[in-house]
């Protein structure tokens, strides 16, 4: 393969123009690696050790521009360059460059992540914890680094979310308490870590309850003529909201 000429272009990369070959693009340390400057012509070897080298570095490149934006792991890297469709080899070479000078650092992801979701959301160490066993991170480092959160913040977190939510609740006592477990639940905290919160919580619903109990009379009033019927589903009704007994015996009293 006879070269040509090489012309310039920018981001430090060369055009090499052959007599005889399709022309390629490398990189300036590519060329001065292979001494290509001194060179006039190229084996078919050759070439292809160039081309290597040269996707390599062009791999490597790539990776510290998508580092400039934030913190990667190992596993988002290898989905970036997948897309490019660098080859296994390549992909492993880069990353454990980019590991040997420090730009993928998972055990300071790890930290940061959770410090950050710590501070910015609401969420718990079990959705933390989950999260990052899904991006391929060691599960070790992920419980060490949960391990050091206070529990007192976690509890403050599980008091924020109650309070958020009881401020638009239209819901009973049981029937709030039951969502606001299932939510917690969703949102990363065990039961042994509310329990205790969500026993603790007491909801003044007889305004809620007359409200929806008279609604709910009215409604199966025009559907059940016999008394014995309507008390039976309103019964039913009011239970399955989430109302004691008490409460709907005593609107039954009201409305004989």
């Amino acid at each position: 393969m006879q070269i040509i000429k090489f012309q310039k272009l920018n981001n430090n990369k060369y055009k090499i123009i052959f007599k005889d070959h399709p022309e390629i693009t490398l990189y300036d340390d590519v060329i001065l690696k292979f001494n290509l400057l001194n060179h006039k012509s190229l084996t078919e070897n050759e070439f292809i050790k160039i081309k290597n080298f040269n996707n390599e570095l062009e791999s490597y490149y790539k990776s510290l521009k998508y580092l400039t934006f934030k913190m990667r792991t190992k596993k988002e890297i290898t989905t970036y360059l997948k897309k490019d469709n660098y080859s296994e080899n390549i992909i492993n070479k880069t990353i454990n460059r980019l590991e040997k000078e420090g730009y993928i650092d998972e055990e300071k992801y790890i930290g940061y992540y959770i410090k950050d979701k710590v501070t910015l959301t609401l969420n718990g160490p079990l959705k933390i914890k989950n999260d990052l066993v899904n991006q391929d991170l060691d599960i070790n480092l992920i419980e060490e680094k949960l391990s050091q959160i206070s529990p007192d913040i976690w509890q403050e977190k599980i008091v924020k979310i109650i309070n958020k939510r009881l401020k638009v609740n239209k819901n009973s006592e049981q029937i709030f308490k039951r969502k606001i477990k299932d939510y917690l639940f969703k949102e990363g905290y065990n039961n042994e870590m509310t329990n205790f919160l969500i026993q603790e919580i007491k909801i003044e619903d007889s305004n809620n309850f007359n409200k929806e109990a008279n609604l709910i009379y009215q409604k199966l009033q025009k559907k059940y003529e016999k008394k014995e019927e309507l008390i039976y589903y309103l019964k039913n009704k009011l239970y399955t909201k989430g109302y004691s007994i008490d409460q709907i015996n005593d609107f039954i009293e009201k409305i004989k």
